[in-house]
């Protein structure tokens, strides 16, 4: 359970900063439980997926999938 919540946790931290002034784009972020890559794509003017896999001691999790819509900062799919 403690594993899964702290993929959770990192999952959220990056979509937080990508929905942030700075987004994170495309990249590798890692902090104390392990790392997450991340992708974004642009859809519309307004909306924005981006797609995370977490990793974590050479295990790679399911990838994640978040639309958000740039200008409100609301989430409209995660999968």
């Amino acid at each position: 359970m403690k594993n899964i919540h702290e993929r959770n946790v990192s999952i959220s931290h990056v979509v937080l900063m990508e929905m942030g002034d700075e987004p994170v784009s495309t990249g590798v972020i890692k902090n104390n439980f392990g790392e997450v890559m991340t992708s974004s794509t642009v859809l519309t003017d307004e909306d924005v997926k981006i797609e995370l896999t977490f990793k974590r001691d050479e295990k790679v999790f399911l990838p994640v999938t978040v639309v958000y819509n740039r200008e409100t900062k609301q989430i409209i799919r995660w999968e």
